[in-house]
């Protein structure tokens, strides 16, 4: 008999695999024997091991696992387990019966993400609010089932079986294998991540396979030693050999053989949160296309008796994470083909309790979203009003309906004989036929599709090391191995990686894109090499004028970065300031702007224009809200301000020799700011050379580098603002003295909680000659600068910004009017 109260983790113990499973002992003692462990490669936890496979009459699959068809989707599966409470994930805004009988632990409709006038997403689910602002996130309200258990281990034996009213011996995604496979045998199309291999994936005859949130070691590793070990396990092995002996041995080949395939995909070091960890397994998987067709996950515990304004926040924090995660690794090639559904075994009571927290409940809603799932609320929402303290609230869902709708809409058909009904479809999925828009990954590195093939590039939050500048790209003599200039809608790949000190495992750099001698006016995008041309731009290349501009972009397939060019022909020049690691160098401390260097009037630097072949030392340490020891390197606006002749500006760490590089490029009698960042050099200083004539000089710090500064993160470009066509702001231009108030975090990839936002500001149709500031919401606006315009041309300049505390940055327009226009690249938290 089982404890009507058993645990969560108990109830997953019997639901994954029985203790006395008679192979359990045999197995251990073997794989100790030959040193693997229980959580090497494929061959982890119970019931789920290749050698399981064999011995219960589960052959290997043919070797080579072929790819997933051109038109097949993939499923994610994440189990909330423990009972998920449905009711503080998709809060009921509009109900006043939740706030009274929730008590201190309902959350106020303030506090949640709105996604209509009903409802409110948990504050720590920013990755499925941008699904749902996409219109890709389905919820689906009220969904149970009839006579509900209470018991974790009933119900959830009830969740993952798909059926009701008898003691379940397969599950809903096992029969869908089995009417999938058929007679043909493959472990490279469902899988669990995680430990053991849970009901839901067991079918009648076919079953997934498990692999470990990590890297297989055995199998893979190229010693002498190992080498030899698994050459005496392959001579086991005979063909057509069907004794016991014979099976144990080509289960063995088999596990060798998938270790030596799944090695290259899955990295060393993955995040330390487990949910976070076994997402970016998947989406590794789905990257090298081995034909997996549906991937679950599952953790808890959900079970939140008490503490749940804590406990669930944390639960909540985590499901996010981990999606999130999930995204940053997906290559974007895979982005539309994945949808992601979530389940629990039940919900939690509208009636909080004395601890601070729900008991065991019914209905809930779960969430399914992806680039083909039609958004919007599906369902019934139970109601509130009149249950009594221990009341379970009503379902509007039969869960097989939500399986079997997830089956037929995706999966390609089946789910009336995998649930055991006929299904009601909830029609959570858009025809075919729909073209949609692709979604837009949250961090740009792509990882390359195809895994084993080679080494997949890297995503995810880095640190700053900075660099000597140096050259590695120049379309003008041949540099980086492209000579002649960029073509009409023409990309070309610029290699970063093993390039001006630029190491493998980079994830973004920061680098200084210059364009001269375009044919006609037209734009430039940097963008990572592997991703489609974004619709945003990172230069405006003018005939007769050398533009540059800085831009922080992800590193993409092969360590490589795209520029793409519009229209007519431009040469282009590419420096290397320095890049984002995942463990080494210094985090970003943002500062809101303040001005370190004006030779107009003394500030910084002796007052007087600066003549050609000068060189102004600035002290950067100490000075603007830079700490003065402990900063590496310093983010500054640089700006030359009406120059007598044509020519450029270096800048350098003093003390070391003057780089063959160039900041800004400017032109007679006009004021040209760029972003730029460079390491300090002897004494906190940073050295800038002029090339030519004279000019005036202006520096504005709006960030340092530090060891206790916050990590960077790439997204793929987006634009949030546009005022010519209404996009973040109203559709009109910004006057004279106006400010736009541009809200960031939540938007574009940029997540609650960030502190500063990386821009490419774009100025067009100026009226007269005006700059433009940005400076955090909440604070004083700053002597300082961002871009300077010049009445009638399209200027663009990336921006550094500190966020305010609402996560909104303010853009202002000193003279005339101007359109703004603002995209994304990526941010710092």
């Amino acid at each position: 008999m089982l404890d009507p109260e058993i645990s969560t983790a108990g109830a997953l113990q019997h639901l994954s695999q029985p203790d006395d499973d008679r192979w359990a002992v045999d197995r251990r003692r073997f794989l100790q024997l030959v040193g693997m462990g229980l959580g090497a490669g494929v061959v982890a936890g119970s019931n789920s091991s290749l050698i399981e496979s064999v011995l219960t009459g589960n052959e290997p699959w043919a070797h080579g696992a072929g790819p997933v068809g051109a038109t097949d989707g993939i499923l994610v599966i994440l189990g909330m387990y423990g009972g998920n409470d449905g009711l503080n994930m998709v809060v009921p805004t509009n109900d006043s019966a939740y706030q009274a009988q929730r008590g201190n632990i309902a959350i106020a409709p303030g506090d949640t993400l709105p996604i209509d006038a009903a409802n409110g997403l948990n504050r720590e689910l920013t990755e499925f609010k941008r699904f749902w602002d996409a219109g890709h996130l389905a919820v689906v309200q009220g969904v149970g089932y009839q006579n509900p258990d209470l018991s974790h281990f009933n119900s959830m034996a009830t969740w993952m079986s798909g059926l009701t009213g008898a003691i379940p011996s397969s599950g809903w995604m096992g029969r869908w294998l089995d009417g999938h496979l058929g007679s043909n045998k493959n472990l490279f199309t469902a899988a669990e991540i995680g430990h053991s291999l849970p009901l839901h994936l067991v079918g009648r005859v076919q079953r997934g396979t498990t692999v470990p949130a990590g890297r297989p070691a055995f199998g893979a590793d190229t010693s002498a030693q190992s080498q030899r070990i698994y050459s005496s396990l392959r001579t086991i092995s005979a063909p057509n050999n069907t004794t016991w002996k014979g099976r144990i041995g080509q289960a063995m080949v088999d596990q060798l053989d998938v270790a030596r395939t799944l090695r290259p995909i899955i990295p060393d070091a993955l995040p330390e949160a487990e949910s976070s960890a076994r997402l970016e397994v998947m989406a590794r998987l789905i990257n090298a296309n081995l034909g997996f067709r549906v991937f679950t996950a599952g953790w808890g515990d959900f079970d939140s008796h008490a503490n749940e304004p804590t406990m669930h926040t944390a639960r909540m924090a985590e499901l996010n994470a981990a999606v999130q995660r999930f995204f940053e690794i997906l290559s974007p090639a895979w982005v539309n083909r994945v949808t992601i559904m979530t389940f629990s075994e039940f919900g939690r009571t509208s009636w909080s309790n004395d601890g601070r927290g729900t008991d065991h409940g019914t209905a809930a809603p779960h969430l399914v979203f992806g680039a083909r799932v039609k958004g919007g609320m599906y369902g019934q929402r139970p109601a509130l009003a009149g249950l009594k303290r221990w009341d379970r609230m009503a379902h509007h869902v039969d869960f097989r309906d939500y399986y079997g709708s997830v089956i037929d809409g995706w999966m390609g058909g089946g789910g009336s004989d995998v649930v055991g009904k006929p299904v009601n479809d909830l029609g959570l999925f858009l025809s075919p036929d729909v073209p949609v828009t692709p979604l837009v990954p949250v961090v740009t590195a792509p990882v390359a599709a195809g895994g084993s093939g080679g080494s997949p590039a890297v995503a995810g939050s880095g640190r700053f090391v900075a660099l000597n500048p140096t050259r590695v790209f120049d379309t003008r003599v041949g540099v980086g191995g492209r000579l002649g200039a960029i073509g009409t809608d023409e990309t070309v790949n610029v290699q970063i990686t093993g390039q001006g000190g630029v190491p493998d495992g980079a994830l973004s750099v920061a680098l200084n894109v210059t364009s001269v001698n375009a044919t006609e006016s037209t734009y430039f995008s940097a963008f990572p090499a592997g991703l489609p041309v974004p619709s945003s731009s990172s230069l405006n290349p003018q005939p007769g004028r050398a533009i540059p501009n800085m831009v922080l972009v992800g590193i993409g397939a092969g360590g490589m970065v795209s520029i793409f060019n519009k229209f007519g022909q431009a040469d282009c020049i590419v420096d290397v300031l320095g890049y984002f690691h995942p463990s080494d160098g210094c985090g970003l401390e943002p500062l809101v702007p303040e001005r370190l260097l004006d030779t107009r009037v003394g500030l910084g630097a002796p007052a007087g224009r600066v003549g050609a072949g000068g060189v102004v030392e600035l002290q950067v340490a100490g000075v603007g809200g830079v700490p003065a020891t402990g900063c590496d390197a310093v983010v500054l606006n640089l700006t030359a301000v009406m120059p007598s002749s044509a020519g450029f500006l270096t800048s350098w760490p003093t003390g070391q020799p003057q780089p063959y590089i160039s900041n800004v490029n400017y032109e007679p009698g006009r004021v040209i700011p760029n972003l730029m960042v460079c390491k300090l050099g002897a004494g906190g200083k940073l050295s800038i050379y002029v090339s030519d004539g004279d000019v005036d000089l202006i520096a504005d710090v709006v960030g340092c580098f530090t060891a206790g500064g916050v990590r960077h993160s790439a997204v793929a470009p987006d634009r949030l603002l546009d005022t010519r066509t209404g996009v973040g702001a109203a559709a009109a231009a910004v006057g004279p003295g106006g400010e736009v108030s541009l809200q960031v975090a939540g938007l574009g990839g940029v997540p609650a909680g960030a502190q500063a936002v990386v821009l490419n500001v774009t100025a067009t149709n100026a009226t007269a000659d005006t700059f433009i500031t940005s400076y955090p919401s909440g604070s004083g606006r700053p002597n300082a600068s961002s871009l300077n315009v010049s009445a009638g041309r399209t200027t663009a300049n990336l921006v550094l910004a500190k966020l305010g505390p609402d996560g909104a940055v303010r853009l202002f327009n000193e003279s005339g009017t101007v359109d703004l226009l603002a995209d994304v690249t990526g941010f710092f938290s």
